[in-house]
């Protein structure tokens, strides 16, 4: 039984984190003729910025998804810990990770922010 949970619930985990991408698979935009564009490899610094920080963006937010799986499965185990302290346990852990795993999210998105600002000359 515990394996077919285990199971299931690493299926659903694939399917939600991998379902997403099926909005993105289009080749390119679509211009004014309707047909799809060729994009440009990135040939500039703002270019290269633009893009990563888009992929900072997207870690940040799985990150986040993560964070809140950890703490949802914390709680199960916590409810089904009927009593038994070494589960109890687990799940107290579990949501001290799950707390520290916020607090880096929540650091790596200020530290985002002041390295923008540093490399772009604006911080005072």
């Amino acid at each position: 039984m515990k394996k077919t949970f285990q199971t299931i619930a690493a299926t659903a985990l694939a399917v939600s984190l991998l379902s997403p991408l099926a909005a993105f698979a289009q080749t390119g935009p679509i211009g004014p003729t309707g047909n799809v564009q060729n994009q440009a490899p990135v040939s500039s610094l703002s270019g290269a910025t633009s893009s990563l920080a888009t992929i900072v963006n997207w870690v940040i937010i799985i990150f986040w998804v993560l964070t809140v799986l950890f703490l949802i499965w914390a709680a199960v185990l916590y409810l089904t810990g009927a009593g038994n302290e070494e589960k109890i346990k687990e799940a107290k852990n579990r949501v001290i990770y799950a707390i520290i795993a916020a607090a880096i999210a929540l650091l790596s998105t200020g530290l985002q922010t002041i390295v923008k600002s540093a490399l772009s000359g604006t911080l005072s």
